[in-house]
């Protein structure tokens, strides 16, 4: 099911198909090296846990971290959408892209779209997003496409710098 379309992506809802794809993005140590626990992914099954936490998510919510895939070849390159961070009732914008599509803008344009399809379609008030303290790239990402700092937090005993984003027609 697809959410959203860019110039050169499309953002839809993951299967369970699409495991493969997953554990060969995440079992680069490099994307990894940033989120979770820093580790990339050991087995399929890594891959497919996450599919499943995907799809109940977005039956639930009508929103999860959705598959970004290549508009020209439907190549799965990343990961891309939203959750609600242990904890709290804020809207986290996340993303991940395979390392050999870094540099091109895609994640500019997958978290950009995203970022607007929140505030348009689903009426989010408030986006968050959170990058390590030392991921200078994803900051600059989330800095063009027009997020804030908020400050360094504490999430699940890490410190993230916290960036913010607010609907501008509901501020």
């Amino acid at each position: 099911m697809k959410i959203l379309e860019t110039e050169r992506l499309i953002l839809r809802v993951w299967t369970l198909a699409d495991a493969p794809q997953l554990f060969e993005i995440c079992g680069d140590a490099e994307v990894m090296k940033y989120l979770g626990t820093g580790k990339p992914y050991e087995t399929i099954e890594q891959a497919n846990e996450f599919l499943r936490w995907a799809t109940d998510y977005q039956k639930a919510s009508n929103f999860c971290r959705w598959a970004v895939l290549l508009k020209e070849n439907q190549e799965i390159v990343g990961s891309c959408g939203f959750a609600c961070p242990h904890g709290t009732t804020e809207i986290e914008l996340g993303y991940l892209l395979a390392r050999r599509f870094w540099g091109k803008g895609l994640a500019t344009e997958a978290v950009g779209a995203s970022l607007k399809y929140g505030f348009e379609n689903l009426d989010f008030r408030e986006i968050i997003a959170m990058t390590d303290l030392e991921n200078v790239a994803s900051q600059k990402v989330l800095e063009k496409i027009g997020f804030t700092q908020r400050g360094i937090e504490t999430f699940n005993g890490e410190k993230s710098l916290v960036y913010l984003a607010k609907n501008p027609k509901i501020i």
